[in-house]
């Protein structure tokens, strides 16, 4: 007796999806239909790989079906209950179950209903396989007491990523940035976990030092696992939760901002290069997701904002990298942020392409039809950046890979959008405004790839430029190490302002270390007037050092012209033939 058989007698007229999903596991249903496990992948959960359609997918709790979930590698929208997995997949792995006439649901239990009366032999094979992955995959569980936590270390590794110790203290990040040590056995030259150093207190072992990030849940106090990095360490701790944690500052009594970021350390570069700025008000809380986003940790942060006081006009920053990668997950971000009010479904796609299905139903016509105007809008805009020449193949996939490409699924319209920054940006811009929720999300992208590399980029600049004269933006305008000279160039600007009858401010900075700045003169005008000079004491004693230091520089230069003039490097030799590429004074 097949187990259908078994399900019929049970539930002669409908069988609920429940047991379907209860007595069907993912995993035996992928191994069924071409799906092979990477035995060397997914310690903790199990990856299969369908390579006919180039398809690895990811095992959650892989020893209880009911409880089962799978998400493909790369690709949080596509995931899920096997009944997710199976309607992504309708038009590739159950191709055959696909009938266009049919409703959709149908489709889906005509997969399973065959699977369930397949020979009980066959069935019996794929549940060993499931049994073997999920022994394999037993993870270890996080507790805090397996690891040697302590306090943040004064010299630590964000130091050497441009983060200023006074920016570590500041109220978004005490406690929440502390030191984890590791330990190394000399003798077997093997890490050694912290119980066992515990143990075996009278062995000496080698430390290493880490700087560690906890994270958190959301639903529980207790830290629910641990970024750690290092020169050579960049990894989570054993047992990590990584598919729902996130690591979350501290909040003010009202937040303004919500950031969200890849990684913690592009969270505090971030909060750093603020108070670069000026911008010293403690009003955000930064969210770090670890170097990818899944859709758990989109619920997580979403709780989290649920759970604070905030302000009227407080604002979700979506701070990722700024490169493909980052565009996808503020894509994916904001996806799941409007569902409610545009449930687009994740598709099955062609490689390096993300595909979703717009809703078909007449209560989102309005917003389906905004959505699809501005895809052709932006697809007129690359087409007229590309000029077409006959038999040009590269220019033409060149343009493909830009393009948004609009299609239908069965009664369904889906967009099938490239894997590239400006398409993901520009899908993930016009949900935001077509479903009006632009004022409450809003993507701001870093100038380099990430904030840290921003802030790198500020603190090289201070070594090789100590001064800087900016307008009110932050613009700079001037950069230059001689005080004197500087002070003559801002006098400059002022003259032309002057002359001109313009407003603005000007500040002559100094660079400090980390890439603080500190402002020496400050010149405001109004319509050519100046209503505001300040120089600082400090700053006219270096002027005066300056201009000191470059008239003894002068007066030994002078001093050297006249003694080359006199005793030349280049004088003759005696019996030496005249140099003819040596050009005569004009």
């Amino acid at each position: 007796m097949t187990r259908f058989d078994e399900l019929k007698e049970r539930y002669p007229n409908l069988i609920p999806v429940q047991e379907l999903r209860s007595n069907i596991s993912i995993v035996e249903l992928a191994i069924q239909y071409g799906y092979e496990p990477l035995l060397r992948k997914g310690r903790s959960r199990p990856v299969l790989e369908h390579k006919g359609y180039d398809d690895v997918i990811i095992i959650k709790n892989p020893h209880d079906a009911a409880q089962q979930l799978y998400q493909r590698a790369g690709n949080f929208t596509d995931s899920g209950t096997i009944i997710d997995f199976i309607r992504n997949r309708l038009s590739t792995v159950f191709s055959t179950f696909n009938r266009p006439g049919e409703h959709e649901f149908r489709n889906i239990t005509n997969v399973l209903y065959d699977y369930l009366n397949i020979d009980p032999t066959k069935v019996a094979k794929n549940r060993k396989v499931v049994t073997e992955l999920a022994e394999a995959g037993v993870k270890q569980p996080f507790t805090k007491e397996q690891f040697d936590i302590r306090p943040l270390e004064k010299d630590n590794y964000l130091n050497q990523r441009h983060i200023a110790p006074e920016t570590l203290q500041r109220p978004e990040f005490i406690n929440k940035v502390v030191t984890q040590i590791s330990y190394l056995d000399p003798d077997t030259g093997s890490s050694v976990d912290y119980l066992t150093v515990r143990e075996n207190t009278d062995r000496k072992y080698v430390q290493f030092s880490n700087v560690a990030f906890p994270y958190y849940n959301g639903q529980a106090t207790e830290v629910m696992g641990l970024e750690l990095r290092n020169n050579k360490v960049k990894l989570h701790a054993t047992g990590s939760d990584r598919t729902s944690s996130v690591f979350v500052s501290n909040p003010p009594a009202k937040v303004q901002n919500f950031y969200v970021m890849e990684s913690a350390i592009d969270a505090i570069s971030h909060r750093q290069l603020r108070s670069i700025h000026g911008d010293q008000a403690f009003d955000s809380v930064y969210f770090s997701t670890g170097g990818y986003l899944t859709s758990q940790q989109v619920n997580t942060i979403t709780r989290y904002i649920g759970s604070f006081d905030k302000t009227d006009d407080w604002r979700i920053r979506l701070g990722f990298d700024s490169d493909p990668k980052g565009h996808k997950y503020d894509l994916q971000f904001i996806q799941q942020l409007v569902a409610v009010k545009f449930p687009m479904s994740p598709a099955i796609s062609e490689s390096n392409r993300v595909a979703y299905l717009l809703p078909e139903e007449e209560a989102y016509r309005t917003i389906r039809n905004a959505v699809l105007d501005r895809v052709e809008l932006y697809n007129k805009g690359v087409q007229a950046q590309f000029i077409r020449v006959e038999g040009d193949t590269l220019g033409q996939k060149e343009l493909n890979s830009q393009l948004i490409t609009v299609s239908r699924a069965g009664q369904q319209i889906q967009l099938s959008i490239p894997e590239a920054s400006a398409p993901l940006s520009a899908v993930g811009n016009l949900l935001l405004e077509t479903t009006a929720v632009d004022q409450r999300i809003r993507i701001e992208k870093s100038c380099a790839k990430d904030f840290n590399l921003d802030l790198t980029q500020e603190v090289k600049l201070g070594e090789k430029f100590r001064y800087a004269i900016m307008d009110e933006s932050g613009r700079v305008l001037i950069n230059g190490n001689s005080p004197s000279l500087m002070a003559r160039s801002i006098q400059q600007v002022r003259r032309q302002a002057e002359n001109e009858g313009t407003s603005g401010l000007f500040t002559l900075i100094e660079r400090q270390p980390f890439g603080f700045q500190k402002a020496q003169v400050e010149i405001k005008i109004e319509q050519g007037v100046v209503s505001k000079a300040i120089q600082t004491p400090e700053f006219d004693v270096k002027i005066k050092e300056d201009r000191r230091q470059r008239s003894l520089s002068q007066a030994a230069g002078g001093d050297r012209r006249e003694k080359q003039a006199l005793n030349p490097e280049s004088k003759p030799t005696v019996g030496a033939k005249p140099n003819q590429n040596l050009k005569p004074r004009q």
